[in-house]
């Protein structure tokens, strides 16, 4: 059974109650995760089985440290969430940088109020997940992803646990922080429905749908080199990119050929779906074969990720740093003869 700890905050300053103490105390000790990206995965993945320690923290030093402190004294689970008031934001948080930096505008519970200090010698501190893919699924609210985690005690505590794992390289667990705003914009059931959302974004590597065009001109097709300066510089691809949320992946090949290319082209169903894994998600490729509707090809000034495009025969053996999957694309269709 994996291990969970959530911790909230006790009230502080004028308010009377905390949301992130109510969630706490309201959320269930354990819980069931199922896979959310189930229907995009290539080998479905068992469900796990979830026991949840949950913790209010008092909003001072104390408070702040007492995770880190536990940490430095052994303890672990297989995740931490941090949740936490925010007072001035209008949508739930998902924190991705604890900086080093306190500035207090007004005192902590204890009475302490520093103006301008560092936590540590280090610089700002980054959540070690993926979470800007966690956002190709729907969630039950509206959210955001932010930068900011403030400069109050909510800051202090996701920087002191994140810097008690990184200075100890063997605890390999995922910590984030959570902003909740005040009730009357989110509800202690929905704030608690989002927290079991973010649960299962953590326990399971994302899937990712990316699309690939395939084109087709005198009987040979087409790949793409990506060039200096963006991510797998160097590598050939069938080009394209990743299915953005609420969109179908015939409308993300063509808003991408135009985006990378200028191209205007219609598509057609994938031919197949191609998958594999880089170090923090999966990647379903969907090859969709393409019609040219307007395009310069001699024009690269447009382009905006490749550098080079190669026009290739299927009987075409000469060696290409392929990009993923794509060379398997091309082996399956020589394999079947296909040529489009």
């Amino acid at each position: 059974m994996a291990r969970i700890l959530i911790t909230g905050f006790e009230p502080f300053g004028d308010f009377k109650k905390n949301i992130s103490q109510e969630i706490v105390q309201q959320f269930p000790s354990s819980l069931i995760l199922q896979d959310p990206w189930s229907k995009l995965r290539q080998h479905p993945m068992e469900s796990i089985d979830l026991s949840v320690e949950k913790m209010v923290l008092t909003v001072d030093k104390q408070g702040s440290s007492t995770v880190s402190n536990l940490l430095e004294e052994g303890l672990q689970w297989d995740g931490i969430i941090h949740i936490g008031l925010c007072s001035s934001c209008d949508l739930p948080r998902i924190e991705t940088l604890a900086q080093n930096r306190i500035e207090m505008r007004i005192p902590d519970n204890s009475g302490r109020q520093i103006l301008s200090s560092t936590i540590s010698d280090s610089g700002d501190l980054s959540v070690r997940l993926p979470v800007n893919y966690w956002t190709n699924l729907p969630w039950s609210v509206e959210c955001e992803v932010s930068k900011d985690a403030g400069t109050f005690v909510c800051n202090e505590t996701l920087y002191r646990s994140l810097k008690s794992l990184q200075d100890h390289e063997n605890l390999e667990i995922p910590c984030l922080f959570v902003h909740f705003p005040v009730e009357e914009k989110c509800s202690v059931e929905k704030a608690s429905e989002f927290l079991h959302e973010i649960l299962q974004r953590m326990f399971f590597r994302p899937v990712i749908s990316v699309v690939g065009g395939l084109l087709w001109r005198d009987g040979n097709y087409m790949v793409a080199r990506r060039k200096i300066g963006e991510l797998h510089a160097g590598k050939w691809e069938f080009p394209g990119g990743k299915v953005e949320k609420n969109e179908s992946k015939m409308t993300a090949i063509k808003r991408e050929m135009m985006e990378e290319f200028g191209w205007k082209v219609s598509a057609l169903p994938s031919i197949g779906t191609w998958y594999h894994s880089l170090p923090d998600i999966e990647i379903a490729l969907h090859i969709m074969p393409l019609q040219i509707e307007y395009a310069d090809l001699n024009d690269q000034t447009v382009w905006t990720s490749h550098d080079a495009i190669l026009w290739r025969t299927l009987d075409d053996n000469s060696p290409l740093e392929w990009l993923g999957n794509d060379r398997m694309v091309v082996e399956w269709m020589r394999k079947n003869n296909y040529n489009g």
